[in-house]
């Protein structure tokens, strides 16, 4: 009876005082990744991420950009992510197809930059881009996903992964028809799992197969500083430095990981190939001051191959 009493005792302030009820205050989504709620359509899991990283414009500009001289033994290569420097997705894939026409398949290891998987995951999911669609290779897919790495298909776990999203379009262009098996990369994944799945991709390798490293270079330092940490990232690249670049943070590479698989796979393929010799070449350096953006927070480019 007194519980009655108490809510007949808060109606009656409300409707002489006034009450104010708000919702509960709603999380900022601006930079969340969406996630799917339960149940969700097979068909709809199954359906092709729709890239939009790239701007239309920027895209249909790469077209004019011109492509360098680079070796046609090239077996890895590293490009950035980034799409404010489109024109060096555009170079490095122009430039990769005249030196390599034949490629069939990429694999790409990108940053897992919203932590959407585990240590190293896997995705089955094709992409749709303005030059085409862009299919997964299903036989290395499944061949990795039978070693135990975790497969974020389902739930659509990268569909909003740009490390991986935004080269897509410039692979389209350029080898059409191409596969690719995008795997990404925690920030926190040791440098023991890194290194196994390059022997793993190094098991894969084939004379059609192109490794692919998606990496941004120098984050958050003004452009003094971050110039500064690139010259070391340049000198580590020219030298073959893994140890350095494998153990790099956001000052130097957003994807310190992949070079750590990157090392084992080139160990394992020189004992394929007999080939001790692999080199870096540099293709082209710039920062996100070359585009207009604030000198005081600066992102870094380095683009390259290793042959």
């Amino acid at each position: 009876m007194w519980k009655v009493k108490i809510w007949l005792l808060i109606i009656l302030s409300c409707l002489t005082v006034g009450c104010q009820f708000q919702e509960p205050s709603k999380p900022n989504t601006a930079y969340e990744v969406p996630r799917l709620t339960e149940p969700v359509n097979q068909t709809l899991r199954e359906a092709p991420i729709r890239e939009v990283f790239v701007d239309p414009a920027q895209f249909l500009a790469g077209n004019s950009v011109s492509h360098k001289k680079i070796s046609s033994q090239a077996v890895a290569g590293v490009v950035n992510h980034h799409v404010l420097a489109a024109d060096l997705l555009a170079e490095f894939f122009k430039s990769l197809k005249l030196a390599r026409p034949n490629i069939t398949a990429f694999v790409i290891l990108s940053p897992d930059h919203f932590s959407r998987g585990h240590g190293i995951s896997l995705s089955n999911l094709a992409y749709v881009t303005p030059a085409g669609t862009v299919q997964i290779n299903r036989q290395m897919f499944q061949t990795l996903k039978n070693m135990g790495y975790y497969d974020g298909t389902s739930g659509r776990l990268f569909e909003n992964e740009h490390g991986a999203g935004a080269l897509m379009p410039f692979i389209a262009r350029e080898f059409p028809g191409a596969e690719v098996v995008p795997i990404f990369l925690r920030s926190d994944v040791s440098l023991k799992q890194a290194e196994q799945l390059g022997r793993d991709l190094s098991a894969l390798q084939s004379d059609g197969l192109m490794l692919i490293l998606s990496s941004d270079m120098s984050h958050f330092l003004d452009w003094k500083t971050a110039l500064a940490r690139d010259e070391r990232t340049l000198d580590w690249l020219e030298n073959m430095n893994f140890e350095r670049l494998k153990k790099a943070s956001d000052a130097n590479t957003d994807s310190g990981s992949s070079f750590a698989v990157l090392e084992i796979y080139l160990a394992e393929i020189d004992v394929q190939k007999k080939n001790s010799n692999y080199a870096f070449q540099l293709l082209s350096h710039k920062s996100s001051l070359d585009y207009g953006q604030d000198p005081g927070n600066v992102t870094t480019y380095i683009t390259g191959i290793w042959y």
